[in-house]
């Protein structure tokens, strides 16, 4: 079985290092996506990729020819480590300035895919091809021609969107569908790859495959998980587990010295348990939802139980809440006794209206009230460390410390 666990192997370090290889004045839009994320979950193609070409480059003590087939714009090469590749060339049907203005590419060529590739025979010691399959008429005559610019016991990287193969081949269909009707426009997406798709795609061109795993479970452009090296890594782990689930699929292919068929591997006795291992699998990833969910649920009642004690541990009668912060809000739970404010102003009617409520705030929204408000009798009531937040919670009265001597205190 191929390996499916690489990328534990490599090593990450935040994208925006990256930024260091570029010129101030560059008019790339690269700086711009590694300004989004300290580990981008889009741009996880390029370092890989960059990581798998240094292993080899590693293996073989000597840097590499590399053909970049789809390099647009040559972002590949700044994520590539320096001294790994001694030559790049790069293949695109509608190459980019950038790619040889920036990146500086050694050799840059118009290709049409679908055709023959424009370089000479046992060229090139790696060929790397992101998101390039998936618009492709013929991918089985694309990844011959890849097999021919490679010498013996080169490398092939590729990767694309992926998903289950039963769902994959329905996709296909419908997209070949489109396509002959007119109504989907070639170099689009027409081509649908499990990694059932690209193991077979591979073999049947003569390489033996290193490894296959998917990308990510969860790609979320600019989130704050995406700052944090750990939820890099458990989308990694879930994507080797499961490839077909993992949003994109990642593998690297080695060509054969001598090429022979797929049917050639096969014995007719050959035992391959394939429902058996699907089976598996959708029990496993169902388990480990139901699990998560349980999980998640579990964790939003203990917080939500918490956050009940400490309001009715303050509450007298039929006394009131007002709350000025989204986040505390979610775990609040649906209270009557509780009003939600969005902004100041918000807040300064619900304070209006409910002339006796308890206020919950943050220490940094409790200064904004303060210069925002003429009435300043407010008091603290208490105090509550959630979720590494520290919250007030003030009434108007003459017991307590004021709110002001307490702001004070606290810069």
């Amino acid at each position: 079985m191929p390996f499916r666990f690489p990328f534990l192997s490599y090593p990450l370090q935040p994208f925006s290092s990256f930024v260091e290889k570029l010129p101030k004045n560059s008019r790339s839009k690269l700086p711009q996506h590694l300004a989004e994320a300290k580990y981008s979950v889009r741009l996880l193609r390029y370092w890989w990729s960059g990581q798998a070409l240094a292993a080899e480059a590693k293996k073989l003590g000597r840097p590499l020819h590399v053909v970049d087939l789809g390099c647009e714009r040559g972002w590949l090469k700044h994520f590539t480590p320096e001294g790994v590749v001694e030559r790049w060339t790069g293949l695109d049907w509608n190459p980019q300035p950038e790619v040889t203005q920036l990146a500086q590419y050694d050799e840059v060529k118009h290709a049409n895919f679908d055709e023959h590739l424009p370089l000479p025979t046992a060229t090139a010691d790696a060929v790397v091809s992101l998101h390039v399959f998936e618009h492709l008429l013929r991918p089985g005559s694309t990844m011959s021609e890849i097999s021919r610019l490679l010498k013996p016991g080169g490398i092939f990287l590729g990767g694309a969107p992926t998903m289950p193969h039963w769902i994959a081949t329905l996709r296909e269909k419908h997209f070949r569908r489109l396509l002959q009707q007119g109504k989907l426009a070639a170099g689009g997406h027409i081509t649908v790859l499990s990694p059932q798709r690209w193991q077979s795609l591979v073999n049947d061109a003569g390489f033996d495959l290193d490894f296959i795993t998917g990308s990510h479970a969860i790609r979320r452009t600019g989130s704050k998980l995406e700052n944090s090296l750990w939820w890099v890594r458990l989308n990694q782990i879930w994507g080797a587990l499961f490839p077909s689930l993992g949003s994109e699929c990642y593998l690297m292919a080695r060509r054969q010295a001598t090429t022979f068929s797929e049917s050639d591997r096969l014995t007719s006795d050959a035992a391959h348990h394939r429902a058996l291992w699907i089976t598996l699998a959708a029990t496993t990833a169902i388990a480990l939802m139901f699990g998560f969910s349980a999980l998640t649920d579990r964790y939003q009642a203990r917080q939500e139980q918490r956050i009940a004690s400490w309001l009715s541990a303050h509450q007298s009668g039929s006394d009131q809440f007002l709350i000025w912060d989204e986040a505390l809000a979610h775990w609040c739970g649906d209270r009557p006794d509780l009003h939600c404010a969005d902004s100041i102003e918000e807040l300064q009617q619900l304070i209006q209206k409910h002339q006796n409520a308890h206020l919950l705030v943050t220490v940094d929204r409790a200064s904004t009230l303060t210069q925002s408000s003429s009435d300043n009798n407010w008091r603290i009531d208490s105090r509550l460390d959630f979720d590494g937040t520290d919250y007030l919670l003030l009434k108007k009265g003459e017991s307590g410390t004021h709110l002001k001597e307490y702001l004070l205190g606290a810069n």
